[in-house]
């Protein structure tokens, strides 16, 4: 920095000396005699031409030897920036030392994968992060950036700025598109997003967080005809469409049917994306386009159709019937037990349950914010391992370990992985043989503790039940001998299969299975460990649990919902103040915090931007 402040001032003391030599001469001529300055004047004329370029020559020379100088300093100084190719080209053609930091590829930059980089032990893995996408995205208020309420860029940030802030060393990220595992080799095959190039980068323990995309269950038209509500992109996309539809409907000479067509948009879906959806576009229609479009506001519509009898149907009963009654007060039409047949390029086929006949409803925009489905790297690489064919998702064993795999050495987690869970009463009779030691036809309270004990870690429904156990062996003893006759068993069993449930597919499940298995890891051995294999069987693995802490969604009118377990479930004006502080808490740094409370003040004094660019 001293050499640097040194140059600056050298080039400034250059340029006051050159000026003043400048004034100098012009003083001097102005005090010559007569005809000192007639001749001078003649030969000046010629030369005057010049001068422009000689006082820019002279002031380009000074500047360009300064930052030659300071750049000469500065290369000196500091080591060379790495060059990310050639640090590619070192990860493929050079093997790993013996005694370096276990590999550990992350494929996603999704919820799971930065909960799983945050929480690992940097001094025992290498992380290199492999996605198409190069930032990571707060996706619960998605939907509040498709009509301006926030910027998409404010609820989005770069990956590569993410993890320099969680990993403080020299975690590498790649952006590039995984179209191949080769887990027989240890190796995965990526290809450039916008190129054809491929290279192939070996790993010690390999976890898939590639999330899912959007399922059109095979309707007819919908990757032609609909817009997708998952990425930032898509956000964009839904704001943009609806500017248009509304610009169209201004054309004049439209007839009112034209309009009205134009100006109903469809949301596809009942859940909590299509509810918040809706409500967001209801404020959008009511709070800023009626302001601009007075006329065409009265013809505008929100169209929402649900295959299921309720909206938010996983929600307490409650909260269903505080949502529907708000959408009916908001005049948000809501057809339930509808399935959408067929999307043209401006109508839906709707099928009503139990009717024969389908019917068509026009649209301007339409979005379709119902299911997910697996990706293309999901279904190639379940086709490739026999136990994983045909599945939807890849299966995962309750530590979160893909099955199948003979290195057990790569994880799935997050919404592109579903835990296999074994069902206990299709093995009830072979159970209830082994826990009777003594042969008598019936259990005692400690041959059922040593059964579950046994099995607990195979069968992780059965470890929740251990601690109450005499309690819970009590309940079913139903004629209270202490003794479980078989029935009495089957229907204890059955009690405990009732506790499966399948994970959903949300950020905040994502979230704790990427802190879970970051957790495991850390307890393994190092790879170095000589005797790793002994140390691997005596590491306690717990498997994974998630704890539901409760959902929201925003429902419109400033009213939102919310679904806390044993604490609270309903919505209102109130309830939208605490979604907007939880969603603001937890936003992933203080610069999406910073933007999106901008973001809020803005639209709220001046209104939402309207712009179509």
């Amino acid at each position: 920095m001293n050499k640097i402040y040194n140059r600056l001032n050298y080039l400034k003391s250059f340029k006051n000396n050159f000026n003043n030599s400048l004034l100098f001469n012009k003083n001097f001529k102005f005090q010559s005699n007569n005809n000192n300055n007639r001749n001078k004047n003649e030969n000046n004329d010629k030369k005057d031409w010049k001068r422009p370029f000689l006082i820019g020559s002279t002031l380009l020379l000074g500047t360009s030897l300064t930052a030659t100088t300071l750049l000469l300093d500065e290369k000196t100084t500091s080591p060379k920036a790495p060059n990310e190719k050639d640090a590619l080209d070192k990860l493929v053609c050079l093997k790993k030392l013996p005694n370096s930091r276990e590999r550990i590829i992350v494929l996603g930059t999704g919820w799971a994968s930065l909960a799983l980089i945050k929480n690992l032990d940097l001094t025992k893995y290498e992380i290199i992060v492999i996605s198409p996408r190069n930032h990571f995205i707060f996706t619960p208020m998605l939907t509040t950036s498709t009509v301006g309420s926030v910027e998409t860029r404010s609820i989005i940030e770069p990956i590569r700025r993410v993890l320099l802030r969680l990993t403080k060393q020299d975690t590498m990220f790649i952006e590039a598109l995984c179209t191949e595992i080769d887990y027989k080799q240890n190796e995965i095959i990526i290809k450039e997003v916008t190129g054809q190039k491929q290279v192939r980068i070996p790993y010690d323990k390999l976890v898939i967080g590639v999330g899912c995309v959007p399922n059109s269950f095979g309707t007819k038209g919908v990757e032609e005809n609909c817009v997708f509500i998952k990425e930032a992109t898509d956000a964009q996309k839904i704001r943009d469409r609806i500017m248009t539809c509304f610009e169209k409907a201004n054309f004049p000479g439209l007839s009112e049917e034209e309009i009205r067509k134009q100006l109903n948009c469809v949301v596809v879906g009942g859940g909590p994306s299509g509810v918040e959806l809706s409500g967001e576009i209801y404020d959008l229609f009511q709070e800023d386009l009626k302001k601009m479009f007075p006329k065409l506001i009265p013809y505008s519509k929100i169209t929402m159709v649900q295959s299921a009898n309720h909206l938010l149907n996983t929600f307490d009963s409650k909260i269903i019937e505080f949502t529907e009654k708000q959408f009916n007060r908001d005049g948000i039409e809501t057809l339930m037990n509808s399935r959408v047949i067929e999307v043209k390029k401006d109508a839906i086929v709707v099928l009503k349950k139990g009717d024969t006949k389908p019917y068509e409803i026009p649209f301007g925009m339409c979005v379709w914010a119902t299911g997910v489905g697996p990706s293309q790297l999901t279904k190639t690489f379940c086709e490739t391992v026999p136990e994983q064919q045909h599945n939807r998702a890849i299966s995962v064993d309750p530590t979160l370990k893909v099955i199948g795999i003979p290195n057990n050495n790569i994880y799935a987690i997050g919404d592109c992985s579903t835990i296999s869970q074994d069902i206990l009463l299709k093995k009830i009779l072979t159970f209830f043989k082994e826990a009777d030691t003594n042969n008598d036809n019936q259990l005692s309270l400690e041959e059922l503790r040593t059964l579950f004990i046994h099995h607990s870690n195979e069968y992780p429904q059965m470890k929740s039940y251990l601690k109450g156990l005499d309690v819970f062996f009590h309940e079913f003893d139903i004629n209270g001998d202490n003794q479980l006759q078989f029935n009495e068993f089957k229907n204890l069993m059955t009690k405990v299969d009732a506790n499966l449930t399948t994970l959903p597919a949300t950020a905040q499940c994502a979230n704790q299975e990427g802190i879970y298995l970051a957790h495991q890891l850390n307890k393994l051995p190092n790879s170095n460990d000589s005797n790793k294999t002994e140390a691997s069987k005596s590491v306690d693995i717990e498997p994974f649990k998630y704890k539901h802490a409760g959902s929201f969604a925003y429902i419109g009118h400033k009213n939102a919902v919310a679904d806390i377990p044993n604490t609270f479930s309903g919505g209102g004006y109130s309830t939208w103040w605490v979604w907007n502080a939880v969603y603001l808490n937890n936003q992933f740094s203080w610069r999406n915090r910073f933007l999106v409370t901008m973001d809020r003040v803005k639209s709220t004094l001046f209104g939402r931007d309207i712009s179509r660019i």
